[in-house]
């Protein structure tokens, strides 16, 4: 149980333990479902979809997913597939476990595009998220006990009081620059798959491969941590779990192209 509180309390912040409404619960299982769908373009069909839950989360049999007219395809196994995969369910209050425990909705593909899919996810570590200004960034980073340093203009670093390290990489040309990616360097004993299964549960998203999405534009990956090769003082190995949003370095790059524009001087004839 220690073991596990203390990796419980690996990625959270401050600001998580604020007192906030719980999501409606259908919305947050329609939404993680509809992370694992990708319905084919020409498919337009209404799907019925019903199953049962355990206190867990986790579905009690089979599901039920049928379309409401001729599936000519089998296309309604696409999306079973994609209900198997989204369990176990997160943010699921067990105290309302009578509103959530029988889920029956219907899916057609516009709820793909008109449904904000990640509304639910986490996005940052340890407060610090992708898009936020670097004077954010620095301001998150230090109400969780960091000390923190800038070795160059476009990095953050920083030590946590459990001696673990976040490093934020920022924009250099923006007006203001931004966080484009951050990384946690930490020590645990856990074995990958038991970690994966902790940081989908915080993140509360599932991944793809070990890649997760956290939104349309930004991923999550975890990886062993091999700048310092373990040794017999060291025997716990370390890993890195990195949040990336490339977007960000496309507009840092058009942002320098506009500094050297306007530095050109207009033509004389």
């Amino acid at each position: 149980m220690l073991k596990w509180f203390a990796l419980l309390s690996m990625f959270a912040c401050s600001s998580a333990l604020a007192q906030t409404p719980p999501p409606d619960p259908i919305a947050v299982i329609r939404a993680q479902i509809m992370q694992h769908w990708f319905p084919a373009p020409q498919v337009n069909l209404n799907y019925a979809v019903s199953f049962d839950l355990d206190r867990d989360g986790r579905i009690i049999g089979q599901p039920s997913v049928a379309a409401t007219s001729y599936d000519h395809g089998g296309t309604a196994e696409s999306l079973k597939n994609a209900v198997r995969g989204a369990q176990p369910f997160f943010l699921l209050r067990p105290e309302d476990y009578e509103s959530w425990k029988h889920v029956a909705t219907t899916f057609t593909r516009a709820d793909k595009s008109s449904t904000e899919i990640y509304a639910f996810t986490k996005r940052g570590i340890l407060g610090v998220a992708t898009g936020m200004t670097a004077a954010a960034a620095k301001a998150a980073m230090t109400e969780n006990g960091c000390s923190v340093s800038s070795p160059k203009p476009t990095i953050l670093e920083c030590k946590t009081n459990n001696s673990n390290q976040l490093v934020v990489r920022l924009t250099e040309n923006m007006s203001p620059n931004v966080v484009t990616a951050v990384s946690y360097i930490f020590q645990s004993g856990a074995q990958a798959q038991e970690l994966a299964g902790l940081i989908s549960a915080q993140f509360h998203t599932r991944p793809f491969n070990r890649i997760w999405h956290l939104s349309d534009s930004s991923t999550m990956e975890l990886d062993q941590y091999s700048s310092e090769p373990r040794s017999a003082n060291s025997p716990v190995p370390s890993w890195v779990l990195t949040i990336n949003e490339p977007r960000f370095l496309d507009l840092d790059q058009n942002a320098l192209l506009e500094k050297q524009r306007a530095s050109v001087p207009s033509p004389k004839f």
